[in-house]
C-alpha cells in the first residue's frame, strides 16, 4: 500500500483528490496539510510514500517544502501539482528534488498513474510542463548554465541525441519518430542514460541537459 499525503492551502482540492484516490487498492490517502511549513510534521506523523505539492501557498511554497523535505534522510518522494501560474516557482521545485510534476486540472487516471510512477521510483513529467521550466531555467541566471558536456561524455551519439530531446520536452513516442526508432529502443536509451548519469528521474534528466546545453 502507497500512503499519500496531500499539500493543498485549498480544502476543495484536497477533497478533490481525496475522491480520485478513494477505491484504489494500493493507495491511501494518510494525511493532509493546507501549507508548505506544516509538511516536515505530517511527514514524521504519517509516514508517507509520495507528498502530492502545491506549488504556491502562502507561508511556504512548495519549492521550498520539497527543499527542506529532500534533506531528511529516507524523504518521501515528491509529486508536484501545478496550474502553472509561477513557473520560476515550478522549476525551482524541480531543482530541489520534486521527482514528477502534473497539472491539477490533468484528468484523474493521469493523476492516479503518476502517483504510482513516483511512487516506484521511476518519475512523471508532463509535457505540457517542459516548455515553462525551459524558460524559467533559461531566464534565471542563478542555475548557472555551462557548455561543459564533459559530464556527458560516457553517452553514446544516439543517447546524447535521446537526451537532448529529453530536454526539449519530447514524449518518449515524439523522441521515437524523430529518430525514426522504435519506442521502446527509446526506453532502453533512457535507462542506459539514467544509469551512465546516475540520475534518478525524467525530471532530473530534464535539468542535466538544460544545464550542460545538450539542449538547444
Amino acid at each position: 500500500m502507497t500512503r499519500l499525503l496531500l499539500v493543498d492551502d485549498q480544502q476543495l482540492v484536497r477533497s478533490g483528490l481525496i475522491r480520485i484516490f478513494d477505491g484504489e487498492p494500493d493507495l491511501e490517502v494518510v494525511g493532509e496539510c493546507a501549507d508548505g511549513d506544516e509538511v516536515e510534521r505530517a511527514v514524521v506523523r504519517d509516514r508517507p510514500d509520495v507528498v502530492l505539492m502545491d506549488v504556491r501557498m502562502k507561508r511556504m511554497d512548495g519549492a521550498e517544502a520539497t527543499r527542506l523535505l529532500r534533506l531528511r534522510p529516507e524523504a518521501p518522494a515528491v509529486l508536484v501539482l501545478t496550474m502553472f501560474d509561477d513557473p520560476d516557482v515550478v522549476a525551482a521545485a524541480l531543482t530541489a528534488g520534486a521527482a514528477g510534476f502534473i497539472l491539477k486540472d490533468a484528468p484523474g487516471e493521469e493523476i492516479i498513474q503518476a502517483t504510482r510512477a513516483v511512487a516506484a521510483g521511476r518519475g512523471w513529467l508532463d509535457p505540457v510542463v517542459v516548455p515553462q521550466i525551459f524558460d524559467a531555467y533559461r531566464s534565471d541566471p542563478r542555475q548557472r548554465r555551462t557548455t561543459d558536456t564533459a559530464p556527458a561524455a560516457g553517452l553514446s551519439q544516439r543517447e546524447r541525441e535521446v537526451l537532448s530531446l529529453i530536454g526539449a520536452g519530447a514524449t518518449n513516442t515524439e523522441i521515437a519518430a524523430r529518430l525514426n526508432i522504435a519506442e521502446g529502443t527509446v526506453k532502453t536509451h533512457i535507462g542506459r542514460i539514467f544509469t551512465k548519469l546516475d540520475l534518478r528521474d525524467r525530471a532530473a534528466a530534464v535539468i542535466f541537459a538544460l544545464r550542460h546545453g545538450l539542449t538547444d
